[in-house]
């Protein structure tokens, strides 16, 4: 009785760190211009890590959510997406991941914002 006991606490514990685990599986991504010209470069650094995300299984699910056909288009370009980790992959080459977008400085006049979150939604 009392290893059972224990199997049920252990069970338990790890059950409540799974949520924890989840939280960090995808990443917002969006970038784009405070109102000068958008820098292009640091945008099609973006679209390498997410291509090179995609083409080695980092990255599973890819979501465009900005351009979009029928919604509106911002004049300077720029992009919002979320990336989400591929199964099977290990949080730490996510993490890697995250961090190579999270290292792209973009000169003055263009944001560069990268969220984690706990998945993707196509809305």
């Amino acid at each position: 009785m009392k290893k059972f006991s224990s199997l049920m606490i252990v069970g338990a514990i790890l059950s409540m760190g799974a949520p924890a685990l989840a939280e960090s599986r995808a990443v917002n991504i969006s970038i784009g211009s405070i109102g000068g010209a958008l820098d292009d470069a640091a945008l099609r650094t973006v679209r390498q890590l997410i291509g090179f995300g995609v083409g080695t299984g980092t990255v599973d699910k890819f979501i465009v959510c900005s351009p979009r056909n029928g919604s509106p288009i911002p004049i300077e370009g720029g992009l919002s997406a979320c990336a989400e980790a591929g199964f099977g992959i290990t949080d730490a080459k996510f993490k890697a991941f995250v961090r190579q977008l999270r290292s792209i400085t973009p000169r003055s006049g263009t944001f560069l914002n990268v969220e984690l979150t706990t998945s993707c939604n196509p809305n």
